[in-house]
């Protein structure tokens, strides 16, 4: 074989390994945009709606366990009726109402991502079974919600009305607010106020439990599929490993008032059961339900009290303080002879 055949094959197999080489790179490269272009859409609806869920279980599992202790929730115990809400300022919102009306701006949140979730899953591409899990967990919940009287339709109004255009973003809790004092927005709103109030008052516990367990079962799905930790624990394990006697919001200890975790912990007026008379600082304590709930606050530990200052009429002491060091104290003059040398000179 000559030279120039030599070269010709050599060229012909270079030019067949490069293009080779770079359609197998652009491939892989339309492989990796895909899978990230896939995995931001999922983390983007599946992330706010695992989120939301555990806000949700956890605000209505407060409900349910003062009611199984207490036979109400007072924080929650502020309106008769929903359309009692017209009018009220940013006062009331901020202050006595804020359980009840963040409660509901909560479950409308959550029926906005679950509508948006719902909208957008032909485009979600989920592992496994995960992609026909997903509809029917949602669907179950949706069906949880409407047994307390929150019909499937008006779920999906709520949600859009929590939604801000054109941004795309959830309302905040003040704007939400907004709406509710405007009689004909607040009227799409009045079923979930409507159950709210009937759990505060010891009704409906069959439904609010119904509720509960299609939330878990959603959260712990969403926590499988993301490959993340267990969102309800964790969510309700913020509300139990804080300093003993402080609150969450504010870091105050017991008083009046009746409430727990979050902007719980600012409801005003007086608790009811055995938790009367303890306010913001309670902490919360384990309980039958899946939910760690509050409870009354332990009472100090006596190595952390205060010393009280000794007066004249006090008794001993009954911690030992430290006695300070008087100094070097005189002793006997050194004498002369062996090991004089040791002291100061004895002078001729």
């Amino acid at each position: 074989m000559d030279a120039l055949s030599v070269t010709l094959i050599s060229a012909v197999t270079s030019g067949a390994i490069s293009l080779t080489l770079a359609w197998v790179s652009g491939r892989q490269q339309r492989r990796d945009s895909e899978r990230v272009q896939r995995e931001t859409r999922t983390m983007a609806y599946l992330n706010p709606l695992r989120w939301h869920t555990a806000e949700v279980h956890h605000r209505l599992s407060l409900y349910a366990t003062s009611v199984d202790r207490d036979g109400c929730y007072p924080p929650a115990q502020v309106l008769a009726d929903p359309r009692e809400m017209e009018g009220k300022g940013a006062d009331w919102f901020a202050g006595k109402g804020v359980v009840l009306g963040s409660s509901v701006w909560m479950t409308a949140c959550l029926f906005a991502q679950m509508t948006r979730t719902r909208h957008d899953l032909p485009f979600l591409r989920l592992a496994g079974n995960d992609d026909t899990r997903l509809p029917g967990l949602l669907q179950k919940v949706h069906a949880a919600f409407a047994a307390c009287e929150i019909y499937y339709a008006t779920q999906s109004s709520i949600g859009t009305d929590a939604l801000l255009e054109p941004e795309g973003r959830l309302r905040s809790y003040r704007e939400f607010c907004d709406l509710l004092a405007e009689p004909d927005r607040r009227v799409w709103a009045d079923p979930v106020t409507w159950f709210l109030i009937a759990v505060a008052h010891g009704e409906r516990r069959p439904a609010l439990q119904r509720a509960l367990d299609a939330l878990s079962e959603l959260s712990a799905f969403l926590d499988d599929s993301l490959a993340g930790g267990a969102s309800l624990r964790a969510r309700h394990g913020a509300e139990i490993h804080r300093p003993r006697g402080g609150s969450p919001v504010t870091g105050a200890g017991t008083g009046a008032g009746a409430g727990a975790g979050g902007d719980l912990g600012a409801a005003a007026g007086a608790g009811s059961g055995p938790d009367a008379g303890v306010g913001r600082g309670r902490v919360p304590s384990l309980s039958p339900h899946p939910i760690p709930v509050p409870g009354p606050d332990p009472s100090p530990d006596p190595v952390l009290r205060p010393i009280p200052a000794p007066g004249p009429n006090s008794g001993p002491d009954p911690v030992p303080r430290p006695t300070p060091d008087p100094g070097p104290r005189p002793g006997p003059e050194p004498s002369a002879g062996p090991g004089a040398g040791q002291g100061p000179d004895p002078g001729p």
